[in-house]
């Protein structure tokens, strides 16, 4: 039966309709045709899940495998930048060039280890032993030192006091041994103040070769200066050293050190001049030396230089009358108890620790220690032994009496000016003698002022008689 719908003026057979709708699902189609599709969407379903799997797997792998090298990468990174292993290449590459004799480009990796580690014993110790294989002695002590302030390393510290005591050794064995090689032994001990090997190399070879006597050399003249108002002798650096021996002593009261010490502060030559602006600071350094040594040939030796001060301050107005030529001051001089009094000594062969005969000179430039035969002594140069003399006071001590009179007399040479050849000696006595008073000759004390004079032609004297006195009278000849 056809039913006709109407929609829109149009007549649809619904029969027909119904055809076509059931025409869409095929009745023909096999159960296997479809399973075998269905079969065949699964597999395809499955290949793509796996090919899907397979590539994640690989992406996977892939992520795994760049962090691995990444890692690896990051590690190998680490090591190499490690300070450890930088420094042990720098010392290996320093190493290297050290055995190919190219010390100045290990030296530079030496330092570059240095510089990634301040405290490298090997670096420091390595660079000085290529400066030693240069013979580079100086730079290889100071980078020894400054390797042991670094460091406190004890080894660096003693290598360094090797090359100091072998440095030493070479000067004394080349016969150049100086108030310097005392300086490096001295380094030694205040670094290591039991180093046998350097006490021994003071105590004897240095000693000897700075102080040794022989038949053309008994004088030492270390504390001398040629022109003593200028300071050109070793005294300053002699008396450096000693006060640095000393503070050795104070700290380490050794039997060894307390000798050195008295055997440098007593200068064991038959002569040692001394210029005179050096004596106090000779006399304040033995005298500090002694408050810790107590040592009976250094207070002798004080003693006899507290003498020469004594003498030197007795004789100081003198020098300065004379040289303004004020001469008629030594006619209070010579009659005073003390003058007479060094006269006599003299005379009698008593004068203590004061040396001279016949006449004693006095001078303001030089002093000489005189030690022989186990006593001490002293007396000032005469011209004939320093030239530069600024004036010579010479005091008369020989016995010379007129009618059991003894005269006192004193005499002065001042200094040469003119730079001739010439020579002037003023003399001053005062004597028992004839005066000649109203046509007679009296005899009595009086004073009598000499004037000589040398040259190339010869020599005059003016004398003048009863000198300041009421009767003066002058003659020349």
């Amino acid at each position: 039966m056809l039913v006709c719908w109407k929609y829109g003026g149009i007549c649809v057979a619904k029969a027909e309709i119904k055809k076509v709708k059931n025409a869409s699902t095929p009745k023909n189609r096999s159960e296997e045709d479809f399973e075998s599709r269905m079969k065949k969407r699964d597999e395809e379903r499955a290949r793509k899940r796996e090919a899907r799997r397979r590539k994640v797997r690989i992406q996977k792998i892939m992520i795994v495998a760049s962090a691995v090298v990444i890692v690896a990468a990051l590690v190998i990174a680490v090591i190499f930048t490690r300070p450890s292993v930088k420094l042990s290449r720098a010392l290996a590459k320093g190493d290297k060039y050290t055995a190919q004799e190219d010390y100045d480009n290990a030296r530079t990796y030496y330092e570059h280890a240095l510089e990634l580690d301040a405290s490298c014993v090997k670096a420091y110790r390595s660079i000085a032993d290529n400066y030693v294989k240069q013979e580079k002695r100086d730079e290889a002590e100071q980078i020894l030192y400054a390797g042991w302030e670094q460091t406190q390393d004890e080894g660096l510290l003693h290598y360094y006091c090797v090359e100091i005591h072998n440095e030493a050794v070479e000067e004394i064995n080349q016969d150049n041994c100086t108030l310097a090689t005392l300086d490096k032994c001295l380094q030694i001990l205040e670094l290591e103040a039991d180093n046998e090997e350097t006490l021994e190399l003071l105590q004897s070879y240095c000693y000897a070769d700075l102080f040794e006597v022989t038949q053309e050399q008994d004088t030492c003249r270390m504390f001398f200066d040629a022109d003593a108002s200028r300071d050109t002798c070793s005294y300053v650096e002699y008396e450096e050293l000693l006060r640095r021996l000393l503070a050795l002593y104070e700290e380490n009261q050794t039997e060894s050190l307390k000798g050195i010490l008295m055997q440098y502060a007593l200068i064991d030559m038959p002569y040692v001049p001394i210029s005179m602006p050096h004596v106090d600071a000779y006399t304040a350094l033995l005298t500090d030396i002694n408050d810790k040594v107590h040592d009976s040939d250094i207070t002798e030796t004080l003693k006899c230089l507290d003498r020469a001060g004594e003498v030197r301050e007795y004789f100081a107005t003198a020098f300065t009358e004379f040289e303004s030529g004020n001469y008629a001051y030594a006619r209070g001089l010579i009659v005073e108890e003390s003058y007479q009094q060094i006269r006599d000594s003299f005379i009698e062969g008593n004068s203590g620790y004061w040396e001279g005969s016949i006449y004693i000179p006095v001078s303001k430039e030089q002093l000489v220690l005189h030690r022989e035969d186990g006593t001490i002594r002293f007396y000032f140069p005469d011209t004939d032994e320093y030239e530069s003399n600024q004036g010579i006071i010479k005091v008369w001590g020989t016995k010379q009496e007129d009618d059991g009179v003894q005269r006192s007399v004193i005499s002065y040479e001042p200094v040469d000016e003119d730079g001739d050849d010439s020579h002037i000696e003023y003399t001053m006595q005062y004597l028992y003698s004839n005066v000649k008073i109203g046509g007679q000759y009296v005899p009595q004390m009086n004073f009598r002022f000499d004037t000589k004079v040398t040259t190339q032609d010869g020599t005059t004297t003016n004398a003048i008689g009863d000198w300041g006195g009421a009767h003066e009278w002058e003659i020349d000849y």
